[in-house]
């Protein structure tokens, strides 16, 4: 596969997984002391990450989660949140402001916090009740966040008699490893090809639902606005016809993020109308590009485990095309003109 480390990879994936003995400690012990809701914390893409566990959690669950907008949270705090409350956070860096001030308030507040962090000894784990530690890069972040939080959210579910077959999906995604390879390496010839097709499309419209509307929200905000420069607009598929229907017009680029939830007809009600219907009326031809999680085989032999996992997947299979596109565009995924650049 073009520019990427292997070995590299299969490491930051396999120390995530490692975190399992000290993620259940920390649940169990928070379970121990009674909580009432979760709160997951973020900003960018580590709010865009909680998505599909607030969204897991809504539909499995009768736990209480709240997801919110570091700034925002801290703004106008949520009635929900009290002293027993867990703060749930992500954070590559460890020194993100809007991610410090928030762990901070929250800890003085005395509710409990549980926090990624994938550089140690940075300014967010003094304000972390639970530290969970393991290094990853950009690159390969979400696959290390979305193990923490998988984990996490099913020991939660476990402990609330709520995943029966916790034990069964745990050991079994110990050894996502290779499919999330042999993932990437079945999406690369498209991704290459995508890329160069789309190398001086300058407006794509990044569509998803249920589990995958955090990653359409991600992918269209961090990495094609902020580390390309490309105006995106990310687009929920449930509210694609209400408004946004009205901008398609020849050549116009809509990427689709298909999972395997029980909005999937939603996204097939956008991917008819764009290849079916307004070809057919209209004459318009719309460029339609599309990611699907059920395309990959996985370890599981429950096909409900699938769900679970399918942002991750996601990303995984959404990597290969970042890579290509930063090479076909001539744009390292690092350079920035504002981010981190400057004070505001």
């Amino acid at each position: 596969m073009f520019n990427f480390n292997v070995p590299r990879y299969e490491k930051v994936v396999n120390d995530a997984i490692a975190l399992r003995p000290q993620i259940e400690a920390a649940v169990d012990q928070i379970c121990k002391d009674g909580y009432s809701n979760i709160f997951f914390i973020g900003c960018g893409g580590t709010y865009a990450h909680s998505l599909p566990m607030k969204f897991w959690l809504d539909g499995s669950s009768s736990i209480e989660t709240v997801s919110v907008i570091a700034a925002e949270f801290m703004a106008a705090p949520p009635k929900k949140f009290t002293k027993d409350s867990v703060c749930v956070f992500s954070t590559r860096s460890g020194n993100t402001k809007e991610i410090v001030a928030a762990a901070k308030f929250c800890k003085e507040a005395g509710a409990r916090t549980v926090v990624y962090v994938s550089n140690d000894n940075t300014p967010v784990c003094e304000f972390a009740d639970y530290k969970l530690f393991s290094f990853a890069e950009d690159d390969c972040l979400c696959e290390a966040i979305y193990t923490y939080m998988i984990t996490l959210i099913a020991r939660f579910m476990k402990n609330a008699g709520e995943f029966p077959k916790y034990e069964q999906f745990m050991d079994e995604y110990a050894k996502i490893v290779p499919y999330l390879l042999k993932a990437k390496e079945q999406y690369e010839d498209r991704c290459a090809k995508m890329a160069a097709e789309h190398k001086d499309t300058d407006y794509h419209m990044v569509i998803g639902s249920g589990m995958l509307w955090g990653e359409a929200y991600d992918y269209a905000m961090c990495i094609l606005e902020e580390m390309q420069w490309i105006k995106t607009k990310s687009i929920h598929a449930a509210e694609f016809f209400h408004g946004t229907i009205e901008l398609l017009e020849e050549g116009m680029s809509l990427i689709l993020f298909y999972g395997e939830d029980e909005t999937r007809p939603l996204m097939d009600r956008v991917d008819k109308f764009a290849e079916e219907t307004i070809k057919e009326k209209f004459g318009t031809n719309i460029r339609v590009n599309k990611f699907d999680t059920k395309e990959i085989e996985l370890p599981f032999t429950d096909s409900e485990f699938r769900k679970i996992v399918s942002p991750m997947i996601m990303y995984a299979i959404t990597e290969r095309l970042s890579c290509h596109i930063e090479k076909e565009r001539n744009h390292p995924l690092t350079t920035r003109r504002y981010y981190r650049q400057m004070e505001y």
